[in-house]
């Protein structure tokens, strides 16, 4: 069928786009098409993503027991669990200045402490019986533990 006069123009313009959008179409199929949110989550729940989560986990757990060994291995920050000094009782007059009491054997003494400072403010001969019940250092935490649960229904 021939199209003559001003239908013309308008049959090579429908020409023209038919064959833009076919090129267009052609071009599209040969790229890469951009991956979707559903290929990234199974990516990301990958082999590979899930070995590197639990090698992370398994290195920070490693991490806390080798702490908690060092700290069971070579003492805590306060020592003296047996020693002959224990801080009897404390209290504290200011944001940085605190009395304490430190019994040394039998005696028992009255401590100003203060950052920097740290000066006898008298000592007791007879020593201060406190409200405070001397716990066992020894023993396993569960004997402890038990042991602290039957105190506290006895009282």
């Amino acid at each position: 069928m021939q199209v003559t006069g001003k239908y013309r123009f308008l049959n090579q313009a429908a020409s023209m786009a038919c064959l833009l959008a076919a090129a267009n179409a052609v071009q599209a199929a040969d790229k890469p098409q951009a991956p979707s949110p559903v290929g990234f989550a199974r990516e990301a729940m990958g082999g590979g993503f899930m070995v590197q989560f639990f090698a992370g986990l398994l290195l920070v757990l490693v991490c806390v027991i080798v702490l908690a060994w060092m700290m069971r291995r070579f003492g805590r920050l306060q020592s003296s669990a047996h020693g002959a000094l224990k801080v009897v009782d404390g209290i504290a007059l200011s944001t940085r200045e605190r009395l304490m009491l430190v019994q040394v054997g039998d005696t028992q003494i009255l401590l100003g402490v203060a950052p920097g400072r740290v000066e006898a403010v008298h000592v007791l001969e007879q020593p201060v019986a406190t409200g405070k019940q001397d716990f066992p250092a020894t023993g396993t935490f569960a004997a402890r533990f038990r042991d602290a649960l039957g105190m506290e229904q006895a009282s």
